[in-house]
């Protein structure tokens, strides 16, 4: 009976729909990083009625393909004698499904005894390997003695010693790791067998594909020349350069490498120029600006044969008209510089005012490497402006409806979170500084700084916590003692304390209309959790104020909000709602924001 009893109960779970998968014994890797390596996947109603998620089935065969995957997977990181079993196989009752729990013995790692480096050709070693970068190449990799074995670190070393010996002129070199690893000793030696070629030289560069884009420009961003040493790197940043014209669509290096190896190595520029004219068109709806719609029009080698300009209009209800045009010249001063000159016209309303600006700002922008920006600006604006609040327009110093401003800011951000579309990993800093009054005499002079920043942490398989801190201050000088209300900061609304409807955190008159201050402070802590498909959830926690006086953070007038909300990916971006209400206040009505994006 009992020989009987088990074949009979496990083929009765033959195509049994995965309900539930459980892993147990893994220390080394998540169970994320593990069911992305095998093909059973949870069926949950959820995944199955709204995203049509298809579910995986139970057999002994498919079994047995997955748990050579997963067994696979571990010995490529140096678990040799790793076990994968399948324990309490169990059939759901009344329905035909089943629950699996992948049982994991991972056993001891292999470990990295030696590592050797030896030049191919002569038996004497090569000189190049006692190179002091060398040296310091060698305490870079991943691979060391007494590291553990993984197949894929071996990978990415083979590649960045590959790259340091191309970056030093030798195109050709081919390298190799000798491995000896045995299963009894758990042991591992890597000799990395090297043979480097000759030394190169750059020979002919040859630019084809632009028709437009005069050849100088293109030759402008290229950092080598005939008859220097081959420089891997260099080709890499040519390339980058091309491409940050932002003129062509493809920007090829080829190299010209031959059988038997030159020394002397052409390169040809290939490349294929962007479409003229390019337009994007957008309509969508939220609770602040209600309905939204925007045009926007890019038409390259305008006004000047290098330069890009963009048209951009815009309606909402919160600026019922905007428009203007960003005229961009890239490489002003050299590859990594450009400048930007920046008209516009538009209206804004919001509860406190309603304003018509036009003016312009030159930028002068530069990437100091591919995270870290500055930026230096020229502006001017003209201001005529309508205040809501009759206390704020009793204002001796609030007198004047219409007005310029003028000045200089800057700016620096750093950026290294990926990715781009959706940060899950690194951080966003950014502080900007304007002076109004420093060209021109002003009604209102003032010094204005701000600071961001934002940290993204994956916390476990699926969950990142999103963190954001932001401060600003404003310090009047010179005559005024007010500062304009279209430059003041305020709190409340979608992407700021989201208990507080749009600018209604701070001070408010006696109408309970918004007055603006010199001072702010807020920031968020936002787990991000995915649930299912392009379903997520996110809880929040929001705190913040702003302040009349300037200088002026008081941590105990801080108020807080709290909440929760849900995304859906879509191919402009995630698409939510939040629901959020205060804590510890007096005020504790529900706010609802729906928006494009996540709040930060």
């Amino acid at each position: 009976m009992f020989i009987l009893w088990i074949p009979i109960f496990l083929n009765g779970q033959e195509n049994g729909e995965v309900r539930r998968i459980k892993i147990k014994g893994n220390k080394s890797f998540s169970k994320g990083e593990l069911m992305d390596k095998i093909d059973f996947t949870n069926a949950s109603w959820v995944g199955k009625t709204f995203f049509k998620k298809e579910p995986s089935y139970y057999s002994s065969d498919a079994w047995e393909l997955n748990k050579a995957r997963l067994v696979s997977f571990y010995q490529m990181n140096g678990f040799l004698q790793v076990k994968v079993e399948l324990k309490n196989l169990k059939k759901i009752s009344k329905n035909y499904r089943v629950d699996l729990t992948i049982a994991i013995d991972e056993g001891t790692p292999v470990i990295v005894r030696s590592v050797f480096f030896t030049g191919v050709k002569g038996t004497e070693r090569d000189t190049v390997l006692l190179w002091e970068q060398f040296q310091q190449l060698k305490q870079e990799l991943i691979v060391k003695e007494g590291s553990s074995f993984r197949d894929d670190a071996v990978r990415q070393d083979q590649k960045r010693i590959t790259e340091w010996f191309a970056s030093r002129g030798y195109a050709y070199v081919e390298v190799q790791p000798d491995i000896s690893l045995s299963s009894d000793t758990l042991f591992a030696s890597i000799n990395w067998l090297i043979e480097k070629g000759p030394l190169c030289r750059f020979g002919e560069v040859t630019i084809v594909g632009n028709e437009r884009v005069p050849l100088k420009a293109v030759e402008k961003q290229i950092t080598f020349r005939e008859g220097e040493i081959y420089n891997y790197k260099a080709i890499s940043q040519s390339q980058k350069q091309v491409y940050g014209l932002g003129l062509f669509r493809i920007a090829s290096f080829q190299t010209s490498l031959t059988n038997p190896p030159s020394d002397t190595l052409a390169v040809t520029v290939k490349t294929e120029e962007a479409p003229r004219l390019s337009t994007r068109v957008g309509v969508g709806y939220g609770l602040e600006e209600h309905f939204r719609t925007f045009l926007e029009m890019g038409y390259l080698s305008f006004p000047g044969k290098t330069m890009r300009t963009k048209f951009y209009a815009k309606h909402s209800g919160l600026e019922p008209y905007r428009f203007e045009a960003i005229i961009t010249q890239p490489s002003i001063f050299g590859p990594n510089s450009s400048l930007e000159f920046n008209p516009s016209v538009r209206q804004r309303k919001e509860e406190g005012f309603e304003s018509f600006l036009w003016g312009g700002d030159l930028s002068l922008y530069h990437n100091f490497g591919s995270r870290l920006t500055g930026s230096v600006s020229m502006f001017y604006e003209r201001v005529d402006i309508e205040i809501a609040s009759d206390f704020e327009r009793s204002l001796e110093d609030m007198d004047q409806s219409t007005y310029s401003k003028n000045g200089f800011s800057v700016g620096m951000s750093f950026n290294n979170s990926m990715p781009k579309s959706e940060p899950a990993l690194g951080w966003s800093l950014a502080v900007n500084a304007k002076v109004n009054g420093a060209i021109f005499n002003s009604p209102y002079p003032f010094f204005k700084y701000m600071f961001e920043g934002k940290r993204f942490q994956p916390v476990t398989n699926g969950v990142v916590l999103a963190m954001r801190l932001e401060a600003g201050n404003i310090i009047r000088f010179g005559e005024s003692e007010a500062t304009p209300v279209e430059e003041r900061f305020f709190a409340g609304g979608s992407r700021s304390v989201r208990g507080w409807s749009r600018y209604m955190l701070g001070p408010l008159d006696d109408e309970g209309i918004p007055l603006g201050g010199n001072s702010l402070l807020e920031g968020s802590v936002e787990p991000r959790i995915k649930v299912v498909g392009p379903f997520s959830i996110v809880l929040f926690v929001d705190w913040g104020n702003v302040w009349s006086r300037e200088s002026t953070f008081r941590l105990n007038e801080i108020h807080w909000s709290a909440g929760a909300g849900f995304r859906f990916a879509t191919p402009i971006g995630p698409v939510g709602m939040d629901f959020a209400r205060p804590v510890f206040d007096e005020n504790s009505k529900w706010q609802i924001h729906l928006n494009v994006g996540h709040a930060f």
